[in-house]
Order: structure tokens, then C-alpha cells, then sequence
């Protein structure tokens, strides 16, 4: 059981490890985006930890399954460990995105900013860093704040949407960049989604439900 524990904190601290590479890769592209420079070929989102990072944890998960004889608890932590890294690798795609999305954006010299996107941003932010929280504390109360929190981003982003029609409508904003900053919008949104997704497998780890339902 003593290695067992061992082998359930190794996952967690790799899991932790590529949650924090992954919030990182947001505030990098969360701050170029809104940053007043113009386009930065040396700014880079480095994707290749976080994937590596997946697959080693996937590894040692599936070790884990294969030669412990795991009881329930402990097989939560280690199934639930293995459904978050996906997310987790979503949200630093999306912030790859965001940053060649800023690119573009940044080519076209227009730099005004759409201060409902930062408020999107803001909200997101602090979602995917009360999830890291939620799972390195196995708070639940702290999870389930962040799952009602994906309703407000959801609002904020079709909010966007709509704004940005009005101003592409009325040429306050070009159609070239209306389309990438929707874009942006679209990823910020996914962005909650996946945090959302991590604080219901952290509340999975802890109590066995899954949206409700128990699994295990």
C-alpha cells in the first residue's frame, strides 16, 4: 500500500506540474494578446512539455492499473488523474491559439482592444487557476464554484459575439479582424469548458460522481 501511495503522488505531482505548464502557456498568450506591441515572432507557446508531460502520466497510470490491486478510492484518483491531463492538454492548445490567433491580429496593426474580451480573459484566468487549487487541495466547495462560474463565461462569450457583428456591421472594426477576434473568443470560451471539466473530475476524485452520477 506504502508504494501504491507513492505511485498515486508521483501522478499527482506530474499532473500539477502540467497544470502549472499549462497556466503559464494561458498567461503568455493571455498577455501578448493584450499587450500594445505588435507582432513577436520570439514569443512562443511550448506545447512539446505539455505533451510530454500526457504521455508520461498516461504511462504511469497505466502501470499503476496494471500491476496494484487498486481499491476504489485509489482508482479514482488514478482514472480521474487520466480523464483531467486531456483537458488539461486542450487548454494549452487553445492557448497556442490564442497566440497565433494575436498574431494575426497583431499583422493587421489594428491594436484596439474589445474590453469585454479582457473581461472573458479575467474570468477564465481564474478559473483554470481555482481548478489547480481545487485539485491540490481536493476542495470540493472551491470545484463546484468553478463549474457555476462556466455559466458567466458562457454569457460574456456570446455577448462578444454579438458585439462584434454590431461593430464589424458598422465598420468599427474590420471583417478580417472581427473573425479573429471571434476566434479568440471561441478559444477563451473552450478555455472555461476545460476548467469546468477539471474541477468535475477533481469533485469525481473526491466523492466518486460525475455530473451527478456515480461511477465508482
Amino acid at each position: 500500500m506504502y508504494k501504491l501511495d507513492e505511485e498515486i503522488n508521483r501522478i499527482n505531482e506530474k499532473i500539477y506540474q502540467m497544470l502549472s505548464k499549462s497556466i503559464e502557456n494561458c498567461r503568455i498568450a493571455f498577455s501578448y494578446y493584450l499587450s500594445d506591441s505588435g507582432y513577436d515572432e520570439k514569443i512562443v507557446i511550448d506545447d512539446d512539455e505539455i505533451n510530454a508531460l500526457e504521455r508520461e502520466i498516461e504511462s504511469l497510470c497505466m502501470q499503476v492499473m496494471l500491476k496494484e490491486k487498486i481499491y476504489s478510492a485509489d482508482l479514482r484518483k488514478v482514472t480521474g488523474g487520466l480523464k483531467m491531463i486531456q483537458d488539461i492538454e486542450r487548454i494549452s492548445d487553445h492557448a497556442f491559439d490564442i497566440k497565433w490567433m494575436s498574431d494575426d491580429i497583431k499583422k493587421l496593426h489594428d491594436l484596439d482592444k474589445i474590453s469585454e474580451i479582457e473581461e472573458l480573459i479575467c474570468i477564465v484566468n481564474s478559473m483554470i487557476k481555482e481548478s489547480m487549487t481545487s485539485f491540490v487541495t481536493m476542495d470540493e466547495t472551491l470545484a463546484m464554484n468553478v463549474i457555476s462560474e462556466d455559466d458567466n463565461a458562457d454569457k460574456k462569450y456570446w455577448q462578444i459575439v454579438g458585439l462584434l457583428a454590431v461593430l464589424a456591421d458598422k465598420k468599427e472594426i474590420t471583417s478580417l479582424n472581427s473573425i479573429y477576434q471571434i476566434h479568440i473568443d471561441k478559444f477563451l470560451e473552450r478555455i472555461g469548458d476545460e476548467a469546468t471539466n477539471i474541477a468535475e473530475w477533481v469533485i469525481y476524485m473526491i466523492n466518486g460522481y460525475h455530473k451527478d452520477k456515480v461511477i465508482i
